[in-house]
């Protein structure tokens, strides 16, 4: 219950008891007659009762005594019974008001309480899910950094040009992993990602090209943190991943890849290509001799086909 609702509740409280006391206080003690609650024995009355007192001196004795007395019973209760009428409801207002009033408090500090301890925990358990995904993608980035110098101590052993690295932005494994040799024939080393971390080693690891698929799954992720900018794990659309892309690296060249190109024209190519912001398509399933082909002509190697060396 808000403060302000509390202090209407008692001004309320206050006023009724106020007018309580006032109406029936001045009905009660200027005998306005609007409320009857018994009438006192009378001095006329009194003196009627005492003079029908027969017998000798102390049977009258103790009949007046009786009378008396019995006429200071009926003025106490008389004058109680209007001191109640008046008073008595607003103390049980009082009373009732404060009791109900720590009712609602307590209530109100026990909801508190228990918002206080869930907040904690909903904090706790959030902290706990940043903490895991920092550290996912600390191993990640730690695992893709292992691979590039082993990728590196592998090229000079087979005595090949230096691999050059492509970022593979796809939730298939197995397709990763039949890119993997093949590209590495061609002279490009495989490494697979996500949109969860596709930045985690961005800055260390120097990648060439991106081949990203278009059909990607919304990771699973709690929508406390899908609303938190600050959450490492949160997924960019996409569009605006390649946007970024190309921001830290100007030069990047990107292919995306989907089951939906095969067989476009030439300007259908063309305008997907721009819209979607990527330097070429390629349809799935892959062609590994067209995707060598494809990387040879975006990083312009200077490897000519037959037909162009005619």
């Amino acid at each position: 219950m808000r403060d302000r609702t509390k202090k209407r509740v008692k001004w309320i409280s206050g006023a009724i008891a106020v007018a309580w006391m006032g109406l029936i206080g001045l009905d009660q003690f200027n005998d306005l007659g609007t409320f009857s609650y018994g009438d006192s024995a009378g001095e006329d009355k009194t003196e009627m009762l005492m003079k029908e007192c027969r017998g000798t001196f102390n049977e009258r004795y103790n009949c007046k005594s009786s009378i008396l007395r019995n006429k200071g019973r009926d003025t106490f209760r008389y004058w109680g019974k209007k001191w109640a009428v008046t008073f008595a409801p607003p103390i049980f207002l009082y009373i009732a008001f404060h009791l109900w009033l720590g009712r609602v408090e307590t209530v109100e500090e026990k909801d508190r309480r228990e918002r206080r301890v869930l907040r904690i925990e909903l904090a706790r358990q959030k902290e706990r899910r940043m903490a895991n995904e920092q550290g996912r993608q600390r191993t990640l980035a730690a695992r893709r950094k292992q691979d590039v110098r082993e990728a590196e101590v592998r090229a000079l052993r087979e005595e090949m040009k230096r691999p050059l690295n492509v970022m593979v932005i796809c939730q298939d494994e197995e397709l990763v992993n039949s890119l993997a040799e093949p590209l590495w024939q061609s002279g490009y080393l495989a490494i697979p990602t996500d949109l969860l971390d596709v930045f985690s080693v961005y800055r260390e690891i120097g990648y060439h090209i991106v081949l990203t698929d278009t059909q990607i799954d919304a990771p699973d992720i709690d929508p406390e943190d899908l609303a938190d900018e600050k959450y490492p794990g949160n997924r960019l659309p996409l569009d605006e991943t390649i946007r970024q892309l190309r921001e830290r690296k100007s030069n990047i060249r990107i292919v995306a890849m989907s089951g939906d190109f095969a067989g476009l024209e030439a300007k259908e190519y063309i305008k997907t290509a721009t819209e979607m912001g990527v330097d070429a398509l390629i349809e799935k399933p892959i062609d590994m001799e067209k995707l060598g082909d494809l990387f040879e002509k975006l990083m312009d190697t200077g490897v000519k086909s037959d037909e162009d060396e005619v």
